[in-house]
């Protein structure tokens, strides 16, 4: 078999140098901003409850540690505030699981979909009925994105920790697609589905969905408990063989992608203009869900005076560019930050 891992690690680095050439001389010719003066993605992190408890939680959604600071009272002001000062072009609605919130929901994204803004919702589909599907159709989006993390029930209930949620995910991503809402199935790999991933993205294909992400679990959160869900180097290697094959055989059907490997997507973060971040259930603003970095609380501080403050440059701060160099290559597990614990105040 081909080292699919060096040629997908070339192709990334090629990337990467593009990007880079590409941004100085957009910036030089005066085609791109030196800098956004607000943010143009959030993502908001409505609740840290769920109603799963899956195996490989980077941000341990459920647990009695998890603070949910944040009501839905407050995301509603803070929306408010954000069309008032200007607007972003794309939400990403996430959690924990955001379906918790019940019509709460629709009330937060309603103040921003007035105002133009665009969304991705990520949810588990558990509670995602018909019902409220209808009420999904009315926004725009990017893509609706819905876990399932097997091509059965066996597998993805085992892993998900609840029996009956793979036909919910099923059921539900089956009605987003038939609303015409564009779907996404995001799918964890792992070694104990790896070998059915061809079955995956048929299934994928089967509900409707335009694209299938294909991602390796990494070692942060829940999956520290859990070290048998990561893929050998082997596994993986075997793992981007079945993208690239599958890739040619569902061409024009549906696109297969893997996540992008974590230094590389650092790497990008850091090349560009900062665009934004993830504001979390206890009202931290974070630079990213893999980046152990906060630029401020909105519970405390105006969202537009901590991006003017700290989050223009925040992605060139020393101690994020220590960050980026740490992520080294593990052949147990991928790239991998050297940094684990507690989150770091900029």
């Amino acid at each position: 078999m081909k080292d699919y891992i060096k040629i997908n690690q070339a192709i990334d680095k090629k990337n990467i140098q593009d990007l880079k050439e590409n941004m100085q001389r957009l910036k030089v010719e005066g085609g791109y901003p030196k800098r956004f003066t607000y943010p143009t993605i959030l993502q908001f992190e409505l609740t840290g409850q769920c109603n799963l408890a899956c195996k490989h939680c980077y941000n341990r959604s459920g647990d009695e540690d998890r603070e949910t600071l944040m009501t839905p009272d407050k995301w509603c002001e803070l929306a408010r505030q954000i069309v008032k000062d200007g607007g972003i072009f794309q939400c990403i609605i996430s959690g924990g699981e955001p379906l918790l919130l019940g019509d709460k929901l629709f009330d937060i994204m309603d103040i921003l979909h007035d105002d133009g803004t665009s969304f991705v919702v990520i949810t588990n589909a558990f509670l995602l009925t018909p019902e409220k599907v209808k009420r999904f159709v009315k926004y725009r989006y990017f893509w609706f994105q819905v876990s399932i993390d097997g091509h059965c029930a066996d597998i993805h209930d085992s892993f998900r920790g609840v029996p009956g949620s793979w036909k919910r995910a099923v059921y539900g991503a089956l009605e987003i697609s038939h609303a015409g809402i564009p779907l996404v199935i995001a799918h964890s790999v792992t070694p104990q589905n790896l070998p059915y991933v061809d079955k995956m993205v048929e299934l994928s294909y089967q509900l409707g969905a335009n694209s299938i992400i294909l991602g390796e679990i990494l070692p942060s959160g829940r999956a520290f408990q859990h070290s048998e869900l990561l893929l050998s180097l082997e596994q993986r290697n075997y793992l981007y063989s079945m993208i690239a094959q599958l890739s040619k055989e569902y061409a024009g059907k549906i696109s297969i992608n893997r996540t992008a490997d974590l230094k590389i997507q650092m790497q990008k973060y850091a090349i560009e203009n900062n665009s934004g971040g993830i504001i979390r259930p206890n009202g931290d603003f974070r630079l990213d869900c893999m980046a152990p970095f906060i630029i401020g609380n909105i519970l405390k501080d105006r969202l537009k005076d901590i991006w003017i403050n700290k989050g223009i440059d925040a992605w060139h701060d020393a101690r994020v560019t220590d960050f980026i160099n740490s992520i080294q290559f593990n052949e147990q597990h991928g790239n991998i930050p050297n940094h684990v614990g507690s989150d770091i105040l900029l």
